[in-house]
Parts: C-alpha cells; structure tokens; sequence
C-alpha cells in the first residue's frame, strides 16, 4: 500500500495559487512548497513543470453554470439583477486568474482553451439566451434576439468586473451599476413615451 498524500492536490493547488495570485509567474515552488509543508518534490511527482502547476492552480474552476442563472426568480427584470449580480461575483473571481494565465511566459492560449474546455466559455451565454427564449415565449419579456442580448448582458457585466480589478472607480465597488444596466436593456433604444423614472 502506497503512502497516503501528506497534503492533497486540491490543498497543494490552493497554496500555489495564494502564492502566484501574489507574485504572478515570479511565485517559486519553493515558496508553494513551504506554505504547504511540504518539499518541492513532492510538488513535482504531481505537476513536472512549473508551467503545469501554474495552469492547474490559475485555472478558473469550472462554473456551474445553471446556479448563476436566476430563473427561480419569476419577476423576469428581477432575475435578470441576480442574474448579473451572480455574473459579477464569477467575474471577480475568475479575471484575476485568466489575467495571470495570459501573462505568463510560458503557457499559451492554446493549452488555456485546451484546459478549459471548448465549451465552457458558451455555456452561461447559452443558459441566458435559453432564459430569454423561455420568457419571451411567457409574455414576460420582449427581446428580438435574445442570443445577442445575452451576451451584451455578460459583456456589460464583465466590464464592470475589469473595472474593479483595475481600479478605475477609485477601487469602488461596482455592483450598483448591474441593476442600472438591466434596466438599460429592459427599456431599449426604441423610441417611445419618455421615461418618467421608474422601475
């Protein structure tokens, strides 16, 4: 019987991530190796470069992407706001470790989208369009095309994160502005009686 892992991989990748979420691709095995109490070899039997470890631990992990659309919420323009909120939050947390992954010298896009998966960048845009589709269908909302709207919705809340990641708010939060865009989308561009402030 083999000897049983002193610290498991998800602990070890933790650690590693800490360390590179600090110093970029300048965070050293030996660093990640004595936050985990544990010796660089052991790091390597498990990831044999430096460039493998640093994709394993700054890799977003995969989203559920169903937990982020609200369609519990049956008022459509309130569930779109939690839609974008949640949105928000999975940005916040995942731009930072995409940013790293594209900085570092020795990892290309190919073996990010290779790592990913081809279809998990997709799968919240099609979830969102689905949503649209379904309530479009229910008279509760009215969207042309709900594909393009979708991801209009997830650009604009991407933005915000990117915002926030590079501090050009003064580092504020931005998460009272998802409401505001909603409501952008909800009305429209068509022309129409003007708007006299409410929901």
């Amino acid at each position: 019987m083999g000897r049983r892992k002193s610290v498991d991989d998800e602990t070890l990748l933790a650690h590693a991530r800490a360390v590179f979420l600090e110093r970029g691709a300048f965070g050293t095995t030996k660093d990640i190796a004595r936050r985990a109490g544990v010796s660089e070899a052991v790091i390597f039997q498990r990831f044999p470069t430096k460039a493998e470890l640093f994709l394993a631990a700054m890799m977003p992990r995969d989203v559920d992407a169903d937990s982020i659309i609200a369609s519990e919420i049956t008022d459509t323009q309130a569930a779109l706001v939690e839609t974008g909120r949640r949105l928000l939050d999975h940005f916040r947390q995942v731009i930072p470790m995409a940013t790293h992954l594209m900085l570092h010298p020795d990892i290309k896009m190919s073996e990010v989208v290779e790592h990913f998966g081809a279809g998990r960048v997709d799968r919240i845009a099609d979830l969102l369009t689905r949503f649209m589709i379904r309530r479009n269908a229910e008279g509760l909302l009215r969207v042309d095309d709900p594909q393009a709207t979708a991801n209009l919705m997830i650009a604009a809340i991407h933005s915000l994160a990117v915002y926030e990641m590079m501090e050009l708010h003064k580092g504020d939060d931005l998460g009272h502005a998802v409401p505001l865009f909603v409501k952008a989308l909800w009305s429209g561009m068509a022309p129409g009686p003007p708007d006299r402030g409410g929901p």
